[in-house]
């Protein structure tokens, strides 16, 4: 984002009275951060998760579709976004089996409209589009993979076998912008070549049990593409090519590093592939070392790991869910300490402090603090997704 709009922003922000009271319970968060993480109990936690899926309940009620929209402070709601529409499904399903869900019907009414529309929305071609459905963009390939993520969820609550089938198409469409280096090189996000593909080939990977005809090929496909992206990681762990802009790629955001991390993880179980654990095992650890020594972690990292601007909730969550999931299969105690304390940190940023409407109570901010330069002065859907999924691993 440029300055001259960042400031617009807050020309913006500022002109509503309401904003300012945000603004002060911000800076006041900011200054007592320590204090409020000790004294957020169990309660507070519990609280938070539900609340933030009744959040992305109504995130699914505010458009004209049953698609999940994004809100602004400055703007309001977005339409639909059809990628994190898709794996939204997944947290909400999840939120809908919990015990103590006090939303379970609304969160699996949500998912079964959410999972229709996406089927009107999926291209001839096999992919679903990128960005904002308004924007009538073409199919991605990063997008009409977490897309899948989704059809995986409600083929396994249901069957459907039309969750399957488009799926099917999808992933068909996917491998065929791979190259003979392993990279995604066509229709993806800005054109652009990037390592958190990984967080693709996981989910097509996840379908394989339900395609065995496909495991020979689709393993080795994504084999080729986990290579590559070991080519980009240099030897403290950090990976080139992994910002989601162009002109800040030499020092990324936590969102799509956290996004690589989590795909080379999880497509290693899979393919029991120790190099491609061992890939996400280093760069997670750095940030759980540094997140554990300073109680926070900066926006963007460089090559050497020097944190710059603000930080950024979402690629928090997302850290903290590779943790626990590290923690479950190594059983190494920095892992649990990392992911538990995160969420705790998460739950202290959400509640806001401040007197909220049903637009944004519960959700998770994109930036800490909330003029921070990655969504500033929003509440970015996927933030709030995989801060429910999170709180949902600890419970």
């Amino acid at each position: 984002m440029g300055a001259v709009r960042y400031l617009q922003n807050w020309r913006s922000f500022l002109g509503k009275y309401d904003h300012w009271r945000f603004l002060f319970a911000e800076l006041n968060k900011l200054v007592y951060l320590r204090s409020y993480t000790e004294d957020l109990d169990e309660a507070g936690k519990e609280q938070c998760l539900h609340h933030a899926a009744k959040w992305l309940i109504h995130s699914q009620e505010q458009g004209n579709t049953a698609g999940c929209g994004t809100y602004y402070f400055n703007s309001g709601w977005t339409s639909d976004y059809p990628e994190t529409t898709g794996y939204i499904i997944p947290s909400l399903l999840r939120y809908a089996a919990y015990d103590k869900a006090q939303w379970s019907k609304e969160a699996v009414n949500a998912v079964l409209k959410a999972g229709e529309w996406l089927l009107t929305v999926q291209h001839d071609d096999g992919g679903w589009p990128g960005g904002y459905v308004e924007q009538n963009r073409p199919s991605v390939v990063f997008n009409s993979g977490q897309i899948l993520r989704g059809m995986l969820a409600l083929y396994e609550f249901n069957g459907d076998p039309r969750w399957k089938d488009a799926s099917e198409r999808c992933i068909h469409w996917i491998w065929q912008q791979l190259d003979e280096h392993g990279r995604f090189a066509t229709n993806d996000y800005m054109g652009a070549i990037r390592v958190y593909g990984s967080y693709v080939v996981a989910p097509i990977l996840d379908w394989i049990p339900h395609f065995d005809w496909h495991k020979v090929a689709w393993e080795g496909l994504a084999q080729r593409h986990l290579n590559w992206v070991c080519t980009q990681q240099n030897e403290v762990g950090w990976f080139a090519n992994c910002d989601n802009t162009q002109h800040r790629n030499d020092k990324p955001i936590i969102h799509t590093i956290a996004y690589t991390i989590d795909g080379m993880w999880n497509a290693g179980l899979a393919l029991k592939n120790d190099d491609f654990k061992a890939a996400a095992l280093l760069p997670a650890r750095v940030l759980a070392t540094d997140f554990l020594t300073r109680g926070i972690l900066n926006g963007r990292y460089t090559a050497t790991w020097n944190g710059v601007e603000a930080f950024i909730p979402t690629g928090g969550a997302q850290l903290a869910i590779v943790w626990h999931s590290m923690y479950k299969v190594t059983g190494e105690a920095i892992w649990k300490e990392a992911f538990e304390k995160m969420n705790t940190l998460l739950c202290v940023i959400a509640r806001r402090g401040a007197r909220q409407s049903k637009d944004s109570i519960g959700a998770l901010q994109g930036s800490f603090p909330l003029w921070g330069r990655y969504e500033p002065f929003a509440l970015p859907n996927w933030a709030t997704k995989y801060f429910l999924d999170t709180l949902l691993n600890e419970r």
